[in-house]
């Protein structure tokens, strides 16, 4: 098996060219294939966790960054299957992985961004402190220093609440999925949403903890003295810093002044995929009854494309109307399904009607009726064999007329109350005789068992005598017709003029017509048979049935979730309608893009359409909760503000994460490549969207000065009063009662001298707008270089 992997590519010499095959084991070698490209995956992650290092200059953060991404997957898995007992976990819900792996490296570069930050400003206040007084003021019990745990508690009044609120909306639209009717797709929504949600438990407890931890224990053991590998580390790492400074620069400077242009441009782009989408060629039903698992070019799905040439693949199916549409209505039966919907082996529980009764006159008159009218209807297919089973009711009348003592058998049996009966019986005679007309009906050679005719049990008076017959083909004899046994179910069968077809439109416009018509018969008769239902081969249009309604639902949940949560948060209706806008343009145009590319809504294109949404939310949230934030209320200002701080998180995590997508576009089967393609795609769009349309719809159109903003009138004024007690500054009392001198906070005095750093100013007056929200006229002056004893250790 694992060699054929590799050399399936090379089956050819001079004269021959093996271009397909069918050996029967395409689901073995998808099974394998599914384990062993797990290393794709792999690879994806370590660049990820590559580029963390670089980002952050911390092997320890890299590490418990990794560590938290893996533990948040363990902890989803054990809450999906102990907490939420589910036991069916498909293929697909790998794709959690890949997407988790994003997710949680946005986190960190957030985190880490506002971290560096924070670090910022104070060794900016340090150093203005330090010019004025060679002396450190005595710490008053009364004043407020700027211990670690106030950095960490002003960091995470920024990152947390950010990453609270893409966490809450990724993991909605993820869960929204739930609401398919596909197994596949609910089990993923479940997974995805609480890996999603684990995550950011971990992200708000596990990353401050190691970032604290790092800043108090590393920060003792560094020496002045650095070795020539952290020296080049540091290096390239001030290279990167640089590039990302220029490259933020850019960006900004495209924004504030060429604004107009891209919301047109993006505007235009988002009107052409909504054409796309909805009208021409639009979003595809899959009409293929078979997933493809390979490549195109994969011998074993090249001869399933062209299996249908050869006469020995061609059965007796496509011959004498064996390929058509059957046409099944039951009735004894309710049409209720209770077993586990993510669960594929439960079937449920068996339901009877009630208020069935086949042996009313009435019932009995209605069917013949029924089957009448069946064979005067459009679709009907005309049988010329022998389906004896189909309408029993005909059959049964032929069989009540015979005579009740036969001249031609020499025993003379007395076959009364079955014979010389005239239509409609009494009905204790028919429930009497029916199964021996069945009895006698298997005894036949014309009588072909199947799915079709009335279905027996014992009466409750005489269960421990007879069992269930619906499941068996055993003849029944007339010593066991002498039991009492009653007709629990009925079938009844016809085939249709219609050929089985893939093709959506044809199969509905089927389905439509008979059960339009079935419901009609229905109206007409007695009351013990109105609970009747109709039933063919209907699979493959019940999943494309299912994909085309329930991904609109899916998409629509998930778009009023992000509402609700960023409005609840933000309190700023503008706000909120500009974000789920761009996420709605982002979604359009991801959607387009596949269509384009050749993709149908399948089962894995329906998933890739849920995480779609799960990601391309993240961006938009970011800078929208960031504008909100923002200390300067107006619009151009507060637009910079967000550009300087989340530029360099969001294009991180986009890069990773499509890179990560390009290398599992390396893989053999067409899964992983699929989602490779679709977290490029994803990637890319939402960060072009939320970067130039968003930040330059705000900056154009964002509210200001408290532009329809809302509010929670208590509660807001208690909590803006003791955060303004918390995070009070006097200059002339701040002391650093820690030294914070990790490669990460060290690498903050490039920030405090730059003269591009993000806490520049951000209006006329060259006053620094901090992320506490205070101003400073201050000029940073250089920074002491004997950074060890440059702050006061409070014992």
């Amino acid at each position: 098996m694992a060699s054929f992997v590799f050399i399936y590519s090379d089956l050819s010499n001079e004269l021959v060219e093996v271009i397909g095959m069918d050996l029967g084991l395409e689901k073995e070698l998808f099974s394998e294939l599914l384990l062993t490209d797990v290393w794709l995956v792999s690879l994806g992650g370590l660049f990820v966790m590559a580029c963390v290092w670089l980002y952050t200059g911390s092997a320890f953060i890299t590490v418990m960054s990794s560590c938290a991404i893996c533990f948040s997957l363990g902890l989803a898995y054990f809450v999906y299957t102990l907490v939420f007992e589910f036991t069916f976990f498909p293929y697909m819900n790998l794709l959690a992985v890949v997407v988790i792996i994003g997710i949680g490296a946005d986190d960190v570069f957030l985190f880490l961004k506002i971290w560096q930050c924070v670090l910022a400003e104070r060794f900016s206040k340090s150093s203005t402190l330090n010019t004025q007084s060679t002396l450190p003021t005595p710490l008053e019990h009364n004043e407020h220093t700027e211990t670690l745990e106030n950095l960490m508690a002003l960091t995470m009044r920024h990152a947390a609440a950010s990453m609270f609120v893409t966490s809450v909306t990724t993991a909605g639209a993820f869960y929204a999925s739930y609401s398919s009717s596909i197994t596949a797709i609910k089990c993923f929504g479940i997974f995805a949403g609480t890996v999603v949600v684990t995550n950011y438990l971990l992200m708000i407890t596990w990353l401050p903890a190691s970032v604290s931890i790092m800043e108090r224990l590393f920060a003792s053991r560094m020496s002045c003295q650095q070795h020539l590998a952290q020296k080049l580390i540091n290096a390239c790492k001030k290279s990167i810093n640089r590039f990302c400074e220029l490259f933020e620069e850019r960006i900004t400077h495209c924004i504030i002044n060429y604004a107009f242009l891209w919301l047109i441009l993006f505007a235009i782009l988002g009107a052409a995929s909504a054409i796309i989408v909805f009208w021409y060629p639009g979003l595809q039903l899959p009409e293929k009854q078979y997933f493809q698992l390979f490549v195109s070019h994969h011998p074993f799905e090249v001869y399933t494309k062209l299996r249908h040439q050869f006469w020995f693949e061609k059965s007796m199916k496509e011959y004498e109307n064996f390929n058509n549409m059957s046409m099944r209505f039951v009735w004894g039966v309710e049409a209720v399904d209770d077993g586990d919907y993510t669960n594929p082996n439960s079937y449920g529980n068996l339901h009877y009607d009630n208020n069935f009764n086949i042996s009313s006159k009435a019932s009995q008159i209605w069917v013949r009726k029924f089957c009448q009218n069946m064979r005067q209807q459009p679709f009907h297919q005309a049988t010329f064999s022998f389906l004896l089973s189909n309408c029993f009711i005909e059959n049964f009348i032929r069989f009540m007329g015979r005579r009740c003592i036969d001249d031609m058998d020499t025993t003379r049996t007395d076959l009364t109350p079955c014979c010389d009966a005239q239509f409609p019986f009494e009905p204790h005679i028919f429930e009497l005789c029916l199964p021996q007309c069945i009895s006698n009906l298997f005894e036949t050679r014309f009588y072909r068992p199947g799915k079709a005719g009335p279905k027996f049990a014992a009466a409750p008076n005489h269960l421990e005598q007879y069992l269930e017959s619906n499941s068996s083909n055993e003849i029944l004899s007339l010593e066991t017709t002498s039991a009492q046994i009653i007709v629990k179910a009925l079938v009844i069968e016809f085939d249709s003029n219609v050929s089985h077809s893939a093709v959506y439109t044809n199969t509905k416009l089927f389905y439509e017509s008979v059960e339009s018509w079935f419901q009609q018969q229905l109206s007409t008769a007695p009351m013990e048979l109105r609970g009747g239902w109709f039933i063919s081969n209907l699979d493959f249009f019940n999943v494309q049935d299912s994909l085309s309604n329930d991904t609109i639902v899916a998409i629509a949940l998930a778009m009023a979730a992000s509402l609700v949560v960023l409005l609840c948060f933000t309190l700023n209706f503008l706000i909120s309608i500009y974000a789920v806008f761009t996420v709605s343009l982002t979604i359009f145009n991801t959607v387009a893009v596949l269509i384009l590319l050749g993709w149908k809504l399948n089962v894995l294109e329906s998933i890739a359409v849920s995480t779609a949404i799960g990601l391309a939310v993240d961006f938009s949230l970011h800078y929208g909760i960031h504008y909100r934030l923002a200390p300067s209320k107006e619009r151009v200002a507060a637009t910079e503000f967000v550009l300087s701080r989340i530029i360099g998180p969001t294009v991180m995590a986009a890069a990773t994460t499509a890179f990560a997508g390009g290398i599992m576009m390396a893989s053999n089967i067409l899964p992983y490549i699929q989602i490779g393609i679709f977290l490029v795609v994803v990637m890319v769009t939402s960060w072009l969207y939320a970067t130039f349309f968003l930040m330059s719809l705000l900056k154009v159109a964002g509210p200001q000065y408290g532009f329809m903003q809302l509010g929670w009138p208590k509660w807001r004024k208690r909590r803006t009063t003791k955060a303004n007690k918390f995070y009070e500054r006097k200059p002339s009392q701040i002391i650093a009662s820690e030294q914070l001198l990790t490669p990460t906070s060290s690498a903050i005095v490039e920030m405090a001298n730059s003269e591009t750093h993000e806490l520049e100013s951000l209006n006329s007056n060259s006053q620094i707008k901090t992320i506490s929200g205070t101003e400073s006229g201050h000029t940073l002056p250089a920074l002491p270089v004997d950074f060890e004893h440059s702050f006061q250790t409070v014992h």
